[in-house]
């Protein structure tokens, strides 16, 4: 069963390796009976979590840390995950058969750092009756935040502009050379008005844009209305935005979404903002596409 974490357990300033590390107390304690006589094994799969946040298992729980800098080998984990009740599982290394049997019979849970889960085997989890919970209700403001000072950061130069104080380049006699493309009166599309996609859109309404528009599986007419969204279909989304963002999730219907020819559909000032995984867009046809000032 895939389940995000309860809304009761995400506060907005609590770090989300405190809610993480909540949500496998909370989960757990229902999974696992009374009978235990040890404290049932933890395995964190990174080792610069906050002390504050191990300390949350240690009542009811036996944690064992990772020692790999910055990530652990995939051989470690083996090592370390059988006997486990639970797994805290940090960044993108694969959840697997082969990692889910080395486990054994006392995996239970694994709870993943992030919202995205498309290395996690959810189906084989699912057949070896292992819960796994995402964090897919706690990032979104800080991927939206993220989002806006991406966008800001290409159109209106200001990494440029830093840089050019930094090195003493700042060019007093040029007019023109930090004028960037302002997002008020302007179109700005998402493609996934899920969590992330949503939450951008609310942070986008302070900037008198023109129009937004969205794509998603279907109408959403609630979010639509409270972000006054109109719901386009692709084609016109990739044609009409002068900003767009990427939400949606890495799968078979997503994997290069944007492709050589969205790319060209595209205005040639359109500025593109992924939140995505990476697997959504088609990098040599991105590449492509800015060498060549197609966006």
């Amino acid at each position: 069963q895939m389940l995000s974490l309860p809304g009761a357990m995400k506060p907005t300033a609590t770090p989300v390796f405190i809610v993480l590390f909540g949500s496998i107390v909370f989960f757990i304690t229902e999974i696992i009976t009374n009978e235990e006589s040890a404290k049932p094994r933890v395995l964190i799969t990174h080792n610069a979590i906050p002390q504050v946040a191990i300390d949350i298992l240690k009542d009811k729980f036996q944690t064992v840390v990772v020692k790999g800098t910055p990530n652990p080998t995939r051989e470690e984990l083996l090592e370390l995950i059988p006997g486990c009740a639970a797994a805290l599982w940090y960044g993108h290394i694969k959840v697997d058969r082969e990692v889910v049997d080395a486990a054994g019979d006392s995996l239970k849970i694994v709870a993943h750092s992030g919202a995205g889960y498309d290395h996690i085997d959810v189906d084989y989890l699912k057949e070896k009756g292992i819960q796994c919970t995402n964090a897919a209700n706690v990032l979104g403001p800080a991927v939206a935040e993220i989002a806006i000072a991406l966008t800001l950061e290409v159109s209106r130069k200001t990494l440029e502009g830093y840089k050019a104080i930094i090195t003493g380049t700042w060019l007093m006699n040029h007019a023109t050379w930090m004028t960037g493309h302002g997002l008020s009166n302007k179109t700005v599309g998402i493609i996934g008005l899920g969590q992330n996609g949503f939450a951008i859109a609310k942070r986008l309404i302070g900037f008198e844009i023109k129009r937004l528009l969205y794509n998603d599986l279907t109408e959403l007419e609630e979010k639509a209305r409270a972000v006054k969204a109109e719901f386009v279909s692709k084609e016109e989304i990739f044609k009409e935005s002068d900003f767009l963002y990427l939400c949606v999730p890495l799968d078979d219907e997503t994997r290069f979404l944007v492709n050589k020819k969205t790319l060209s559909t595209m205005k040639n000032t359109s500025i593109l903002i992924n939140t995505s995984r990476g697997g959504v867009v088609n990098q040599e046809d991105l590449i492509e596409a800015l060498q060549k000032n197609t966006i």
